[in-house]
């Protein structure tokens, strides 16, 4: 939680000309909608942060990220009645599987996240999904009510707002400074890509891509974290997470040639 604040932080502070350059004025509507994207991204980086600190990585991460893109696919065509191709649903449900499989040490343990949600930290988990899926889709009707740079800088200030109090009751602000000292350089860098990485995403879904395949195709990142976790860090690239990987590239793929 303590590296999240830096994050958020950083992010608002490297961001701060672009936004004074691109500024306009904001209606209600469009601060309403800001208000509750917010809402749900700092209950994401809450519940994440609360998952990790119960459970191990191959628990949480299948149901935070695997399940984000299902629950996404539901709200994008229930809610907003986005166009979806049955191409498009199996594109979204394939990467949906790989995120479920990349961190599973065997295919035999497939069943093990589904039934640790009896636990504290598999329930954070599920919310973390659940709280990525709300806050892609109500962004997803802000960016019709404001330009999608400043409404994306208007939020994340917003949510580390939220996640302030929460932080400093979690961890204390001994921890939040000793994780500034350990991680200086990393939490800027983290703060520009993060907040970059994102606000691509909304242009593309302002430019006519659904929600519901904007949400799911970004996360191919998933492929180069495998690949980096190999090559650079030298990390075991065991077969289910090669698997895993494979699955969302494909899935892509689906997306882009059946979507």
């Amino acid at each position: 939680m303590a590296a999240v604040w830096w994050m958020l932080l950083w992010s608002g502070v490297l961001f701060f000309p672009v936004a004074v350059w691109n500024w306009e004025g904001v209606s209600q509507a469009a601060w309403r909608v800001i208000g509750i994207s917010a809402i749900f991204e700092a209950g994401y980086f809450y519940a994440i942060a609360k998952a990790y600190s119960d459970e191990m990585l191959s628990i949480v991460y299948p149901l935070a990220r695997g399940t984000a893109p299902v629950f996404l696919l539901i709200w994008a065509t229930v809610g907003l009645r986005e166009p979806v191709s049955a191409g498009g649903v199996m594109g979204v449900f394939t990467i949906a599987l790989g995120l479920y499989f990349i961190n599973l040490p065997r295919l035999n343990d497939w069943r093990e996240p589904l039934r640790a949600l009896t636990r504290p930290g598999p329930k954070w988990a599920l919310l973390a999904g659940m709280c990525i899926s709300l806050y892609t889709i109500t962004d997803r009707i802000g960016i019709g009510l404001l330009e999608p740079f400043l409404y994306t800088y208007f939020a994340l200030w917003i949510t580390w707002l939220l996640l302030t109090p929460l932080t400093l009751w979690e961890v204390g602000w001994k921890t939040v400074m000793a994780e500034f000292r350990l991680s200086k350089w990393g939490l800027v860098l983290a703060g520009f890509t993060t907040t970059a990485a994102y606000v691509i995403v909304l242009y593309v879904i302002l430019n006519g891509t659904p929600a519901t395949y904007a949400g799911a195709v970004r996360e191919v990142s998933v492929v180069f974290g495998v690949l980096i976790g190999m090559f650079y860090l030298k990390e075991e690239g065991t077969v289910m997470r090669l698997v895993g990987a494979g699955c969302v590239a494909g899935g892509v793929a689906l997306i882009k040639f059946l979507g």
